[in-house]
């Protein structure tokens, strides 16, 4: 039977420090997670929240053995009560790291876990991590069908899509890290360019990526880039995020991946003529950045030659209906991407329309449903929770009209519930089921008093 459960992810691994060896243990995250018996009787840990969600607590491991991310569980409505019977985790969390030592070492006598306070000795370890990329990862990063099959738990209807995200990165990152000559490396290395109406999850296929993938991504915002003279950011700020995602290993970070989000934003017209032409600037650095070029900041010298660069836009207007299939090179070039822009990119995908039965496929399948969100929340607080097909035909249908894709899901989601969760928190109720309002009750709710 599956548990709900709270408490520590740490990870494990053996450092040598001046001639001795440790078992050294780092504090990564505070989490809730559903524990559960699986079929060959091994109990499993998924983590539902935190910067882990999603992830199987017992993936978090490598095949070489070079690091463990161990669970350790607290008794959920003890830490509830201990937190003044407040149910905020993102609360609780904050409190719980900051209150908490980094990192702990196993005593040899007890094995229980230490605090390091060896000032010496942090220092040290916390240089170390400059050069061990190696966060977010899931068991054998290098695995693409593992890849897969995680990011479709997630984003539903776009299987062929991720798919195609996913081998395309997958190839570049073989190819940047083989012996092949640089000149081989540029016409073998893709750059991509992700189109779909909004909300069909362009951003979140990459965020997932950004999670279980052992390579360093940034995802920029495409907004608050200016070209250089104008206020506002840098193509070289986005390659020193990179660079501090890589852990400062800049050999690291050149054969990063930086997804470049609202893509399309650097098309459109302005009244505001300074403004666009700083956009179509910004365009012509992206030209130097896409070529692979040298480029500087502070005293460090970044070769985007390596550089994997993924664009996401969705293009609202490009066309008179949902589907972007059909859209060819001179589409984007009327709509303002620069021709010599649109050639660079030779990879293009096309994000699937969202259609009413895609909306209830994600509210009952996706791990991000806010359905089963609020169903781990509500199983978290101990009130019975149930809802039926015509709720979930009623929240699909309410999506579809206000034409922002899934992300409108949750919003809608928690408008219909918001004035319930009140009553529930005051304690006066032990149940709700989510119902289609009629005339008799115009809520989509009903709720049952406690005993």
């Amino acid at each position: 039977m599956a548990k709900i459960n709270i408490g520590y992810l740490l990870k494990k691994k053996q450092v040598n420090y001046q001639n001795k060896e440790y078992e050294i243990f780092e504090l990564v995250d505070y989490t809730t997670c559903i524990s559960f018996i699986n079929v060959n009787g091994s109990k499993l840990y998924n983590v539902t929240s935190g910067n882990y969600s999603g992830i199987y607590a017992s993936k978090l491991t490598n095949d070489k053995n070079e690091r463990e991310y161990i669970f350790i569980n607290q008794d959920l409505e003890e830490t509830i009560e201990h937190n003044n019977n407040i149910v905020n985790f993102n609360k609780m969390r904050e409190k719980e790291i900051s209150s908490k030592a980094k990192y702990y070492f196993r005593s040899q006598n007890d094995k229980t876990l230490n605090p390091i306070k060896n000032e010496d000795l942090i220092n040290y370890l916390e240089k170390e991590k400059q050069t061990d990329f190696d966060e977010n990862l899931l068991e054998n990063s290098s695995d693409i069908s593992a890849m897969y099959s995680a990011i479709k738990q997630t984003i539903i209807s776009q299987d062929e899509q991720i798919m195609q995200i996913l081998t395309a990165l997958y190839k570049n990152q073989k190819v940047v890290n083989s012996d092949l000559d640089t000149d081989l490396i540029a016409k073998l290395k893709e750059s991509i360019l992700i189109y779909g109406s909004t909300g069909t999850g362009k951003t979140e296929i990459l965020k997932r990526i950004s999670k279980i993938y052992n390579v360093p991504i940034v995802i920029e915002d495409a907004t608050s880039l200016s070209e250089t003279g104008y206020v506002g950011r840098k193509v070289t700020d986005m390659l020193e995020d990179l660079y501090l995602a890589a852990g400062k290993n800049i050999k690291l970070a050149e054969k990063g991946i930086l997804v470049i989000d609202e893509f399309d934003k650097l098309a459109e017209k302005s009244e505001d003529n300074q403004s666009h032409v700083s956009r179509l600037g910004v365009q012509r650095s992206l030209l130097k950045l896409l070529d692979g070029s040298l480029f500087y900041f502070d005293d460090k010298k970044f070769d985007t030659s390596k550089l994997t660069i993924v664009g996401l836009g969705a293009f609202t207007g490009i066309t008179d209906s949902d589907d972007y299939k059909n859209l060819s090179s001179n589409d984007f070039i009327k709509y303002g991407i620069m021709r010599e822009l649109m050639g660079r990119f030779s990879k293009t995908i096309a994000m699937n329309p969202l259609s009413k039965e895609d909306m209830i496929k994600i509210l009952k399948e996706s791990d991000f449903s806010p359905l089963n969100t609020y169903k781990k929340l509500f199983e978290m607080l101990n009130v019975n929770f149930d809802f039926n097909d015509e709720f979930i035909e009623y929240i699909a249908s309410l999506a579809i009209e206000k034409h922002s894709g899934a992300r409108s899901l949750k919003a809608i989601f928690d408008d219909c519930i918001s004035s319930a969760l009140f009553r529930i928190f005051a304690g006066e109720y032990s149940g709700i089921s989510l119902i289609k309002p009629d005339e008799r009750n115009n809520k989509p709710y009903v709720l049952t008093k406690k005993k």
